[in-house]
């Protein structure tokens, strides 16, 4: 079992190197020493069922662990951070309150700083109205106004509480009765009596902090002007990181395109991996492939925090970058499985092979094909360089097509196949990007061993 301090799987740097020449012969006769009967293997499978069973019941208990309450109730006498419904934080300054049921929150007093990840609706409720989100940082205040209306003998004339909403990312909607108002970052707004007024955050937040003073005696008002300075510099510390962080990501983009630049071979600016024709067409005369496919353990599919930052990637972006290493994974061994089970000559529903998995079968594959017929393998192993250098055409979906060759452009159509994953959430420029970047979890291969052209 892995450290979950470990560092994740980094195999970028890594060129597989080719089998010895008996590889093939000594995998298959192991297999065949040690693989069971097709029939005791199906008396084991009441074992193995229960044996999964079990771990999946042990990754849910897992999972469950540390998962914030669906229900609760927090008030602040410091400035407290918790964990609010399913997917936000929330940082109460002293004497605020909060109750959750789920991802509906009520908010009857005080100063709240929320930050949601996207997803569904998470909303927050107040004396003064609603909020509505789906993922974004945002403030919301709530002073209680009833001692303001007695004092001035205006009781009833207006609500007993207004709210301020200030938004700092994202977008979040306000209502009040039928009143609706759409803000986005750097925008606030008043909720009261006379319904949502916006305005810009700074002004808005201006006009809310008066009426809180207004709304204090004079100790209350002391106290109140201290937090809410406090606060104030609280944010402009958070605008200032993000700002600090912008900049940094920024100085690594500019250092890594000087780095690329640099790395010139007869003006080339791309990465080793991220071949044109004229690459391929030099490969074929050496006899060689080279590829980069995204890796196949799921140990190597999940971004830490830091990890993504330095992607330049938010937190949130994670589940579709495991997602998108789930799918290249298992695309690949849809087609290979069948391959190794022909080239290894056991049954379809023989464990081993999953047991040996994409890594160790591409090389049964071409051993094996090799040893069948070695010219034959050797031929495929150029004709395919010379498809991608746009010199011989591709075999159609109907023509049979040499083991060798079926096994290389199933790998070398990997990685571009994993870019269109990505681009479909991160769009076609930073899919391309990212998947060549020095920091996903890949592999690259170089293969030679084809027949070399005058």
């Amino acid at each position: 079992m892995s450290d979950p301090n470990d560092e994740p799987l980094d195999l970028s740097s890594w060129d597989a190197q080719a089998p010895p020449a008996d590889f093939a012969e000594r995998v298959l006769a192991r297999v065949r020493e040690e693989a069971p009967p097709v029939k005791k293997a199906r008396r084991r499978w009441p074992i193995a069922a229960g044996a999964v069973a079990t771990l999946s019941l042990a990754a849910a208990i897992a999972i469950g662990v540390g998962r914030a309450p669906s229900h609760g109730d927090a008030i602040a006498a410091e400035r407290t951070e918790v964990s609010v419904g399913s997917r936000a934080r929330a940082v109460l300054e002293p004497g605020a309150h909060v109750t959750w049921d789920g991802d509906e929150v009520t908010q009857p007093s005080g100063d709240v700083f929320y930050r949601v990840e996207p997803g569904a609706r998470f909303r927050v409720h107040t004396p003064a109205g609603d909020v509505e989100v789906k993922g974004t940082c945002f403030t919301v205040k709530v002073i209680d106004m009833q001692k303001r209306d007695v004092k001035s003998g205006a009781v009833g004339a207006l609500l007993s509480a207004i709210a301020f909403v200030g938004v700092y990312e994202g977008k979040v909607a306000v209502s009040h009765a039928s009143e609706r108002q759409d803000l986005v970052a750097g925008e606030g707004a008043q909720i009261g009596a006379d319904g949502v007024k916006k305005s810009s955050l700074a002004d808005g937040q201006k006009a809310f902090d008066a009426k809180a003073a207004e709304a204090k005696n004079d100790d209350a008002l002391a106290s109140a002007n201290s937090n809410l300075t406090d606060q104030v510099s609280e944010y402009r510390k958070r605008l200032e990181l993000v700002a600090e962080q912008k900049a940094d990501l920024e100085r690594k983009l500019k250092a890594t395109e000087e780095k690329l630049a640099s790395r010139t071979d007869g003006g080339r600016t791309r990465a080793e991996y991220d071949l044109d024709k004229d690459d391929w067409a030099e490969l074929a005369k050496s006899g060689q492939v080279k590829f980069r496919v995204p890796c196949f353990r799921e140990e190597g599919w999940n971004f830490p925090a830091d990890k993504l930052n330095k992607l330049g990637l938010a937190p949130s972006d994670g589940p579709t970058m495991k997602d998108a290493y789930q799918r290249s994974r298992d695309r690949i061994w849809k087609e290979m499985r069948p391959m190794c089970v022909t080239a290894l000559g056991v049954s379809s529903d023989n464990g081993v092979v999953d047991i040996l998995g994409p890594d160790t079968c591409m090389h049964v594959i071409y051993e094996q094909a090799a040893k069948s017929d070695r010219e034959g393998a050797s031929e495929a192993h150029t004709e395919t360089a010379e498809i991608y250098a746009g010199m011989r055409a591709r075999p159609g979906p109907n023509e049979k097509i040499h083991p060798v060759m079926k096994l290389f452009t199933l790998l070398i159509d990997a990685n571009k196949n994993f870019e269109n994953d990505l681009a479909k959430s991160f769009g076609p420029d930073e899919a391309h990007r990212l998947a060549f970047s020095d920091d996903m979890c890949s592999s690259n291969s170089r293969w030679g061993g084809g027949k070399k052209r005058e």
